[in-house]
């Protein structure tokens, strides 16, 4: 464990256990939360693990020691340390709270030498279990009285961390949204490494996660097209997504727009030039209070350059506070457009399948099975107040009505079939058979050629007309 000199950080950690309650320190003295809970007992740490709290002043309600102010976790990347994140982070000036982690010569997100057990091996008990040790921090933070939105800041195998957590989102790790540098979801394996909190793409039912999420379109390192990493070890088992699909996956899973809106002309700057260019992918349609962000700049590497902005807004960190603001705020994705929607074609309704006229999503009234029933791909895993899935209170908008269709592909009417051909890019066995076990993730998939799954695998993607 790192040696501080200070008295008055290992003061202020001890009143944290006596008082059982949130108290602020001086900005660049964190508090040392390692030394006064049991979070590094999680398993796989060692002596290296620390974990450091920043709470301002300002973000303490003091007649109740507790505060909303947003936590946000740190994450750095591989090989790196959180010694910098007290002294860099502005959580003072922004009012937020900070969470420092460190990491066990990095984030346990892929194969990684010092591992003693393989990546599948999910009931390992000797390697770090991120997921749980994460959870164990949210825990311990909110039990002192940190009560308001837990957010995630990473860059490269930091953002990787980010990304898992973010998956699994849920009671456990319930992350509000993310700013991830520099690298984006994994196409496969869709587990890997230990314990139950390891889903490397988002999991269905999970909660939408706003995301702002930036990278370099020449990154050697980590390809922005996707595809295998050296940072893999050259494991063939682990295949990046493009940074698009990620989002598209994002966008699915939170029940976003398929169809950005693209600005062109966003100024990319460094300290040594100033003339870069990027470009903003914007990803409307979403639930109320939902953001989905993407910058491409244009030309950068795994390192985007010392005082990184866009548009004069430096990335670190005034760009990702302003969009925890924003989120905070519940602007952004908003709950779709306005005006009437479009009836939705039903499907046969003869064995008692209807819709319930009573559903609608939770942020929006609009949100009814007919509304669903426009978009069904992606609308399909929203929820209403009560949890309750459109999935299941709209299965004919949802085409879970059996009809009148046989099982027999090559009786579908126009010929609708999937193409027996079709193999998603990273994986031969992602047949269109594969795509239908989870249609609502899987659907956005490309092949080799670039063919979506959406377009090949027409059965498995709900696209036949059947016998309405």
């Amino acid at each position: 464990m790192k040696l501080r000199s200070s008295i008055l950080l290992l003061a202020l950690s001890n009143r944290i256990t006596s008082n059982n309650a949130l108290v602020p320190n001086s900005p660049e003295s964190p508090q040392i939360l390692s030394l006064t809970t049991n979070v590094c007992s999680s398993q796989g740490r060692t002596d290296k693990c620390e974990v450091e709290l920043d709470v301002p002043a300002s973000c303490i309600d003091t007649a109740t020691d507790t505060s909303t102010c947003p936590v946000v976790f740190f994450f750095h990347g591989a090989g790196g340390t959180n010694d910098w994140f007290s002294r860099t982070s502005g959580v003072h000036d922004a009012n937020v709270i900070g969470v420092y982690p460190q990491g066990e010569d990095g984030w346990n997100t892929g194969p990684k030498s010092s591992n003693i057990c393989g990546w599948d091996d999910f009931d390992c008990t000797d390697d770090p279990d991120e997921g749980a040790f994460i959870a164990s921090i949210i825990t311990e933070v909110k039990a002192l009285g940190a009560i308001g939105n837990v957010y995630l800041i990473g860059n490269s195998n930091g953002a990787a961390l980010s990304m898992r957590l973010a998956s699994n989102a849920g009671d456990q790790l319930p992350i509000k949204g993310m700013v991830t540098k520099v690298t984006q979801l994994l196409a496969s394996p869709s587990r890997s490494g230990p314990g139950e909190l390891n889903d490397n793409q988002p999991r269905a039912g999970g909660p939408p996660v706003s995301i702002l999420n930036i990278m370099g379109t020449s990154d050697m390192v980590i390809p922005y097209i996707g595809g295998g990493s050296s940072v893999f070890g050259d494991d063939v088992d682990f295949q990046l997504m493009s940074a698009l699909e990620s989002m598209m996956t994002w966008s699915s899973h939170n029940g976003c727009s398929k169809s950005p809106e693209i600005i062109d002309g966003i100024v990319y700057s460094t300290i040594s030039d100033s003339n870069g260019q990027a470009t903003l992918y914007k990803y409307g349609g979403c639930p109320e209070g939902v953001i989905l962000e993407h910058y491409a700049l244009l030309g950068a590497g795994h390192s985007f350059g010392r005082g990184a902005a866009l548009d004069e807004v430096e990335i670190d960190y005034d760009l990702a506070y302003k969009f925890i603001t924003r989120v905070e705020a519940g602007s952004g994705g908003g709950g779709g457009g306005g005006g009437s929607p479009t009836p939705a074609p039903s499907v046969g309704s003869t064995r008692g399948c209807a819709d319930d006229p009573d559903w609608n999503g939770k942020f929006n009234e609009a949100h009814t099975c007919e509304y669903v029933g426009e978009n069904p791909l992606q609308r399909c895993q929203w929820e209403n107040a009560n949890g309750v899935l459109a999935s299941d209170a709209c299965e004919e908008a949802c085409g879970e009505c059996d009809g009148n269709e046989t099982d027999s592909p090559t009786d579908s009417p126009d010929g609708c079939v999937d193409d027996p051909d079709w193999r998603g890019k990273f994986n031969d066995a992602h047949t269109c058979e594969y795509v239908g076990e989870e249609p609502i993730q899987r659907c956005q998939w490309e092949d080799t050629n670039g063919v979506l799954a959406s377009d090949a695998c027409e059965e498995a993607c709900g696209e036949c007309d059947g016998n309405e």
